[in-house]
């Protein structure tokens, strides 16, 4: 889906503050994945600097433009990775190109994707550009977890909230394309992203991801001390990269809030239509509900500081079973 079409309000706004030449220093753009953060970090750049601009939209076909959607203009550096983390020597570059004036223009962009991977070292050596900004650069920052970004980025950037684009369109456009309802339910909870969603649900991997963790709910609804033994039993051969492994600790978190809803009758679409487990963490208690989506989430953090997946979830589920003894 285009941007255009995802995020229509946003578009409109940013080519009102382009064409009034008053795009700012600073952004972080944050919100669910599937929401088009980074493609709006992108669509921005091509407004910039698109030759041939109609209607309001980049054209996509200028020099500009062809330059851009290659990841080949000297003024706008997209910073991202599929590591577990972002390191300061991995932002060095990025850095060492913010103190430079734009190549063939007045205006840079620099953009930084899923920013909340920054070791607290990498944000630190950005804090510069924060105190001391740089005329004609922009720096944007796209995150699913703005909170892990640190508080002086925060204050000194506009933060951006994406909505989320409405979970009954984005599963009733799953299910005309052929996604069984109970695939689309989980889906929509994973990603707002249509394509990817098919995508998910079409992987078998996937299928033996959500199938480990139910198993692994109802081994710690029934405190199953085995459930520990799991975690490289089951879990690790269905989870050997790390967006796998964050997949993994979504999912455990999406059966627990089915859990705490039901518990608290809240009328909502559950990501596990009809899931005997969910019923059964439900008798827990508020108080354990709460405590095992805080441990749930505490994990999702470690994982992103380098803590190995089996390290974090192994404690994990010690907490989980604590909780509920």
């Amino acid at each position: 889906m285009q941007i255009s079409e995802l995020q229509p309000s946003l578009v409109k706004q940013f080519a009102a503050i382009i064409d009034r030449h008053q795009l700012g220093q600073a952004y972080v753009f944050s919100g669910v994945a599937g929401t088009g953060k980074a493609q709006l970090a992108e669509w921005i750049a091509l407004r910039l600097f698109c030759q041939n601009v109609q209607n309001d939209q980049p054209c996509m076909q200028c020099p500009e433009c062809q330059r851009i959607l290659s990841h080949n203009h000297p003024d706008v550096v997209v910073l991202a990775t599929e590591a577990r983390s972002l390191k300061v020597d991995d932002v060095r570059g990025l850095k060492a190109e913010l103190t430079k004036s734009g190549v063939e223009g007045q205006q840079r962009v620099f953009v930084i994707q899923q920013a909340e991977k920054m070791t607290p070292g990498a944000a630190n050596s950005l804090l510069k550009f924060y105190e001391e900004p740089v005329a004609g650069a922009t720096i944007i920052l796209t995150t699913t977890a703005k909170n892990q970004l640190l508080p002086t980025i925060l204050s000194r950037a506009q933060i951006i909230n994406f909505p989320d684009p409405p979970v009954a369109s984005i599963q009733a456009q799953l299910e005309t394309a052929g996604v069984d309802k109970k695939s689309a339910a989980l889906a929509v909870k994973l990603t707002a992203d249509v394509a990817q969603a098919q995508a998910m649900v079409a992987d078998g991997e996937f299928q033996s991801r959500v199938q480990a963790v139910l198993n692994l709910a109802a081994q710690l609804a029934n405190r199953d001390a085995s459930a520990f033994v799991s975690v490289q039993a089951s879990l690790l051969p269905t989870a050997k990269a790390l967006p796998e492994q964050n997949q993994v600790l979504a999912l455990l978190a999406l059966v627990y809030e089915d859990a705490m809803n039901r518990h608290f009758e809240v009328d909502s679409q559950p990501a596990f239509v009809g899931e005997a487990v969910v019923k059964q963490l439900s008798w827990l208690s508020s108080k354990v509900l709460t405590k095992s989506l805080q441990a749930i989430l505490a994990a999702q953090v470690r994982l992103r500081q380098n803590v190995t997946f089996q390290s974090a979830t192994e404690a994990l589920i010690l907490q989980l079973l604590a909780a509920e003894s």
